[in-house]
């Protein structure tokens, strides 16, 4: 039986209208890659000693420079925002590059990111030259395969990148931090920041880092890349841990109950916020820019100015 004449003639504007809605789709995913906004949070953290209350730290993460797409307008417009945010400590954690994509152009802008007490920062797994698809995080979430661990890969310190971008960084006024601490004294005392490198591939020394911590410190801090290390992490070690490597879902479904669905969260267990783990508290940022992909859906770019207050 032929089709008829008139339903030869709607399937051509089936088709239309299919396209036109995927390319505004396309085009609103890639408007939203680059609606970068500033967040504050007030965040209480058990123990902090008074003197310390209302330091803030701006959180950034998974800048992914150099990737193609609106990532570099992201990275332009955070430096008005973080103007804005005026912190005390600007805090960095991870994936900086994209696959390990020179950082060079984008350390002027980075300078310009000020902070009274200083900008320290992490590695991610694509600073090392690492990344895992979308496809393959779909698959492990969707057969229950999601290990929450580190990966199985060689550990061995890819040591130019590491000296690369610690010198790049430096140029920046960012001291990175590769499984070590650095205490600095702000004006309510002394704050101490470890960083952890990329526990997602094997990279993190847990014992290293924890046996710098220094337990008289009113507030200490972890920089982590992946937010799945809080689960390892010693109680009371910490009073605040940061961390990205999510990018929020990056593309989320909205759910009539769940709010939405995060199709990729790099592999972790957590998506972005504010998380209590254990004893622990942390903030997982969703980051700046994207991968694989450059769009966002329900999840925008963020960085966000986090004010510490003492829990009652």
């Amino acid at each position: 039986m032929k089709p008829s004449r008139k339903v030869n003639r709607l399937l051509p504007r089936g088709l239309l209208s299919a396209a036109i809605l995927a390319a505004a789709g396309c085009g609103y995913m890639l408007f939203e890659a680059q609606w970068l906004r500033l967040r504050r949070r007030r965040l209480e953290i058990p123990g902090l000693p008074p003197e310390l209350d209302g330091l803030t730290l701006l959180h950034i993460s998974d800048l992914h420079g150099g990737a193609w797409g609106p990532a570099a307008k992201a990275i332009r417009k955070l430096v008005k925002a973080s103007r804005r945010a005026d912190a005390d400590l600007v805090l960095f954690t991870g994936d900086m590059t994209d696959k390990k994509k020179d950082l060079r152009p984008f350390l002027p802008l980075l300078a310009e990111i000020g902070a009274r007490y200083g900008k320290f920062a992490v590695l991610g797994n694509h600073d090392h030259g690492l990344r895992k698809t979308v496809l393959q995080d779909l698959v492990r979430r969707l057969t229950g395969r999601n290990r929450r661990g580190p990966k199985e890969y060689p550990t061995e310190a890819l040591s130019k990148t590491v000296s690369m971008n610690r010198e790049l960084l430096s140029q920046a006024g960012i001291r990175l931090l590769e499984n070590e601490c650095a205490t600095v004294m702000t004006r309510g005392g002394g704050v101490q920041v470890c960083g952890m490198d990329d526990f997602q591939y094997g990279y993190a020394d847990f014992e290293a880092t924890a046996s710098q911590v220094d337990r008289g410190v009113g507030l200490r801090l972890l920089l982590t890349h992946s937010p799945d290390a809080a689960d390892l992490l010693p109680h009371e070690t910490y009073n605040l841990v940061l961390a990205g490597h999510t990018h929020g879902g990056q593309i989320c479904i909205p759910h009539p109950t769940r709010g939405k669905i995060l199709l990729s969260t790099s592999g972790s267990g957590y998506g972005a916020g504010i998380y209590h783990v254990g004893g622990l508290t942390m903030h997982v940022s969703p980051g700046v820019g994207t991968t694989l992909l450059p769009f966002r859906f329900l999840s925008r770019p963020e960085i966000t100015l986090l004010e510490l207050v003492s829990s009652q």
